[in-house]
C-alpha cells in the first residue's frame, strides 16, 4: 500500500514537472533529458515510468481526463433535463478550464500523439460534443430552442468553452465563476426561445 502511494506521488511529480516544461518550452523543444534533470533523476530511471516522450505526453493527458474531465462527463450524462445538462456541463467545464492552462496545452498537442493514442483521447473528448448536441436536439424537439442545424450550434457551444484556455488570465481565478455564468447566459439566450430562456 505504501509502495503504491509513493509510486502515485512520483508519477504526479513527473507529470507536473513535465507539463510545466511543455508549457514553458513547448512539447517539441522539451527533451527527456531536460525532464530528468528537473526531476533530479536519470533518463534510464525516467524510462521506468514511460517508454518515450510521446508515451509520457499520452499518460499526462489521460491522467488529466481521468481525474478531472471524465467525472464531469459521468455526472452530466446522468442529468435528464437537457437545459440543466447544458448549463451544468458548461459551468463545470469552464471551471476546469480556468483552474489550469493544462487542458488547452494538451488539446493543442494531440497532434504529437501517435494515432492509437490520439483515437483513445479523442473518444473521451468527443463525449462532450455528444452531451451538447443531444441536449440541443432535445430542446429543439420540445419546442424550447430555436431551429437550426444542431451540429453548428453544438460546435459553437464547444468552441466557446474549448477556446477559454487561449485567452483566460490565470492570475485572476476570482473571475472563473463570473465567466461560467456569462457563458451560460450568452449561449442559452441565443439558443432558447424567449419564453424558455426565462424559465
Amino acid at each position: 500500500m505504501e509502495k503504491h502511494r509513493k509510486n502515485n506521488e512520483r508519477l504526479k511529480e513527473i507529470y507536473d514537472k513535465a507539463l510545466d516544461l511543455f508549457a514553458k518550452n513547448g512539447y517539441d523543444a522539451t527533451s527527456m533529458s531536460m525532464i530528468a534533470e528537473v526531476l533530479g533523476t536519470s533518463k534510464p530511471n525516467l524510462y521506468h515510468y514511460c517508454s518515450s516522450k510521446e508515451d509520457l505526453l499520452y499518460r499526462i493527458h489521460l491522467d488529466l481526463l481521468q481525474n478531472n474531465f471524465i467525472p464531469i462527463l459521468d455526472e452530466v450524462e446522468d442529468v435528464t433535463d437537457p437545459r440543466e445538462r447544458l448549463t451544468t456541463f458548461f459551468r463545470k467545464f469552464t471551471l476546469m478550464a480556468t483552474s489550469s492552462p493544462a487542458s488547452g496545452l494538451l488539446v493543442h498537442e494531440l497532434r504529437s500523439l501517435n494515432q492509437k493514442h490520439q483515437n483513445e483521447i479523442k473518444c473521451i473528448w468527443k463525449r462532450s460534443y455528444k452531451i451538447i448536441n443531444d441536449s440541443i436536439k432535445e430542446l429543439q424537439q420540445s419546442g424550447k430552442a430555436r431551429k437550426g442545424r444542431a451540429s453548428f450550434l453544438s460546435f459553437l457551444g464547444a468552441g466557446m468553452v474549448f477556446w477559454i484556455n487561449y485567452w483566460f488570465d490565470y492570475s485572476r481565478q476570482i473571475n472563473a465563476e463570473e465567466l461560467a455564468d456569462t457563458l451560460n447566459q450568452v449561449f442559452l439566450n441565443g439558443l432558447l426561445l424567449p419564453d424558455s430562456a426565462n424559465d
